[in-house]
């Protein structure tokens, strides 16, 4: 083919700015690879005649040139002439327009079929207005079209391009914004798009502004509902929008939390009764929604079928009544939910256990938040469980062990009698100077001065030994357990002994509470872990709880232990006394550790176990427990295996007793003594206090020795603040926060924080 054409083509392009023959030249050695001479004649000339469109249309031609190598790569001839049309229609309207297309292009060439893309740049088109508002909008559907095209099928990115042409109506800007947002959104969203912009589509129509609130919380809100409810949930959205609910966006939050607390394949249900609600009233949907994440944590799913359906009869007699009932904001919506619901909030009830607390101890006991104890941050760390401080008693917030109401009422009941019981038995007045009174031999006296012999110093809690070879301890729970070796077996003992004792003072000194104690105590040994499966130690740990809580009969029994065992049953029945005081549980607590301790944490074969009944065990003896000591540690040196086995773990806590915590009440209260008493004695440091922590086996702290460090200077600190125990190195009146001037500092007062000011 002569070159003449080409020439005269070159001519015309000269006519243009130098860019589009700079451009045309750049372009054409790669196209010249791609088309025959006819065909890059014909590419040729349509550059020129985009070039000539209009008078900025030259821009559009540049565009042109420098992407139709990498267009050629993925259309033949006929698409490809195709496509270079629809750039030249767009530049009629507007060269901005076209070059956004043809810049866009390559990207799009390679994920869309060329059927196609006329109806791509049809859809770019449409949404030009002749305004530069439009010319703007248009251009960012080009922009966004690769992300668009690449993640949707053609026909998601028809309808997006609808609904923004329809917003544009309305306000270009949202449009705009709407497009950017679905450029992220819609890819993210898969089969639930569909449902998505049909709704959006709804909204457009009347409540335009809120499609783009719906775009912005859509990818959160969508992610809390099952992926099986999802696309029913947008329905659902899409009706509400269409009868006339103005606030969808606000449906999409609410409704995808409520239904993210709902369990996994009930949500399902919940949109029955959704759309149920929708066919009488679609108003009451939303508010339906709002209170079903407060409803469920007071009912069970069954409980609010009946709750709801009473609330539907109530929306056909009187819509506004209906209404407020969804609401949870009728006196009948709250009475019923009364009525259903099983659980127990200590607010609903304090007054009434305060009253009681106080009526068992004769002293002005405050009943209080277990919220409130852990925020103290002291070492209290669990909400759910019960506990004292060794002045009030804390409860947890809610109780929902059982489906009947009246039965968690009960069980609060137990609880705080238990903690009473601490209180009011003796439990954190533990003396160790004290005599014990259901044991004749005091061994502890004993234990220490062959401790102190030994010169152990290493294990000795806060130090050294006194002259006289006492521990120096700082409180007398800590110097009794300063006594063992293993701090944590012994504070386990010495916590299922006492809890043993309290429950049998407490059914003795007030049978009111004894048939529910009972009870309380049968469901709690229900639930127990099964003896045969834990290692010898920890097996022995839980017989004793199970007899703790009455349980004497078919009691499970290692054949070769059967006499370790029933000695433990005898220590046991010694605090089934009321005149047994804390100084005897302690005494116990050094009986069975003696036993217990000589033992390998090994689990015991399966066939080497039998039932045993330990109601009447026979009394203690303490020649027959010497002597089964003796015999234990002539079996320990003949065979040379103690200490071996499984390391030692603490039992399954037994939750209506709750936590106890002897030691730090005591310490609590000595520290606040000696702040009362100043000048008596050397006053407990921060580091003192913060080893003592470390020892103690009331904490449970991270394994770490970073965190350790860590939470036992902050407890050590919270401690000392709650005793009103001054700061290391403070003046009198000086209290743990920073002073914020100083006066001797020189200089003016400044204000550095934000929103603050100094006045003269």
């Amino acid at each position: 083919m002569s070159n003449a054409p080409f020439d005269e083509l070159e001519t015309e392009l000269g006519k243009f700015p130098p860019a589009v023959l700079d451009a045309y030249r750049e372009s054409l050695e790669a196209m010249e690879s791609s088309f025959s001479s006819e065909e890059l004649l014909l590419w040729a000339k349509e550059g020129s005649a985009i070039a000539g469109q209009t008078v900025r249309s030259w821009e559009s031609a540049v565009e042109y040139y420098r992407v139709c190598p990498m267009v050629a790569r993925s259309l033949a001839f006929p698409s490809f002439m195709q496509w270079a049309r629809c750039g030249t229609y767009l530049s009629q309207d507007s060269p901005a327009l076209a070059v956004s297309f043809f810049k866009a292009s390559p990207s799009i060439v390679s994920n869309l079929r060329p059927q196609y893309i006329p109806r791509w740049a049809g859809l770019g088109r449409s949404l030009y207005k002749g305004t530069w508002k439009s010319s703007t909008l248009s251009s960012r559907f080009f922009e966004v079209s690769p992300d668009l095209i690449r993640s949707l099928p053609f026909w998601d990115v028809e309808v997006f391009a609808s609904l923004v042409e329809a917003l544009s109506y309305k306000s270009y800007d949202i449009a705009v914004e709407c497009l950017t947002l679905g450029k992220d959104v819609l890819p993210a969203m898969g089969r639930e798009r569909e449902a998505f912009l049909a709704m959006c589509r709804a909204l457009s129509d009347g409540n335009w502004r809120e499609v783009k609130s719906c775009f912005e919380v859509a990818p959160k809100a969508l992610q809390q509902v099952d992926e099986g409810q999802t696309s029913r949930f947008l329905k659902l959205g899409e009706r509400l929008t269409k009868v006339g609910i103005r606030d969808t966006s606000r449906f999409l939050s609410d409704g995808s939390q409520a239904l993210s607390q709902i369990p996994t394949g009930s949500q399902a249900h919940i949109l029955d009764l959704c759309e149920g609600l929708l066919a009488i009233t679609p108003e009451a949907v939303p508010c339906f929604l709002k209170s079903l994440n407060s409803v469920t944590h007071r009912v069970t799913l069954n409980q609010l079928d009946t709750w709801f359906h009473h609330g539907v009869q109530l929306l056909k007699d009187n819509p506004e009544s209906g209404i407020a009932f969804f609401k949870v904001e009728s006196n009948t919506s709250e009475s019923l939910l009364e009525t259903l619901s099983s659980s127990l909030e200590l607010d609903r009830v304090k007054g009434v256990v305060r009253l009681y607390c106080r009526a068992l101890s004769g002293s002005p006991i405050e009943v209080m938040n277990t919220q409130e104890l852990v925020r103290r941050n002291i070492g209290w760390v669990d909400e759910d469980t019960a506990s004292t401080d060794g002045t009030k008693v804390f409860l947890p917030p809610v109780v929902d062990h059982y489906q009947d109401k009246s039965q968690n009422f009960s069980w609060f009941k137990v609880v705080a009698t238990h903690q009473v019981g601490h209180l009011e038995f003796g439990s954190f007045a533990y003396d160790f100077s004290k005599p014990a009174l259901q044991f004749e031999e005091e061994r502890r006296y004993a234990l220490e001065r062959e401790r102190g012999a030994q010169q152990i110093s290493d294990d000795v809690l806060l130090g050294d030994l006194e002259p006289d070879g006492q521990a120096r301890a700082y409180t007398d729970i800590g110097r009794f357990l300063s006594l063992f070796d293993d701090r944590r077996l012994a504070f386990d003992l010495f916590t299922v002994l006492e809890d043993c004792r309290l429950d049998y003072r407490i059914k003795a000194e007030y049978p009111g509470i004894r048939r529910t104690a009972m009870d309380v105590q049968s469901d709690t040994l229900s639930r127990r872990p099964e003896v045969e499966d834990l290692p010898l130690q920890e097996a022995l740990v839980e017989l004793l709880i199970r007899m703790s809580l009455d349980q004497f009969n078919n009691l499970p029994v290692p054949v070769d232990f059967r006499e370790e065992a029933t000695m433990l049953a005898q220590i046991l029945h010694v605090l089934r006394d009321v005149a047994a005081n804390v100084e005897d549980t302690a005494e116990a607590t050094l009986r069975a550790y003696e036993i217990i301790s000589r033992l390998q944490n090994e689990t015991q074969p399966e066939d080497q176990w039998e039932p045993e009944d330990m109601e009447e065990p026979g009394d203690f003896s303490e020649e027959e427990f010497q002597s089964l000591l003796d015999k234990l540690q002539a079996s320990q040196d003949s065979s040379g295996d103690a200490g071996e086995g499984d390391p030692y773990d603490s039992p399954e806590p037994v939750d209506y007793r709750g936590d106890f915590k002897p030691e730090m009440v005591q310490l609590l209260t000595k520290l606040q003594m000696d702040q009362n008493q100043q000048g008596e004695g050397e006053p407990l440091s921060q580091e003192m206090l913060e080893q003592l922590l470390q020892d103690s086996a009331e904490l449970e702290l991270d394994a770490e020795q970073g965190d350790i460090n860590n939470s036992t200077s902050t407890f050590a600190q919270n401690i000392m603040k709650e005793a009103g125990v001054p700061p290391p190195n403070s003046q009198p009146g000086q209290g743990y926060g920073p002073l914020l001037h100083d006066d001797d500092q020189g200089g003016e007062l400044e204000a550095r924080e934000p929103k603050t000011y100094v006045y003269d």
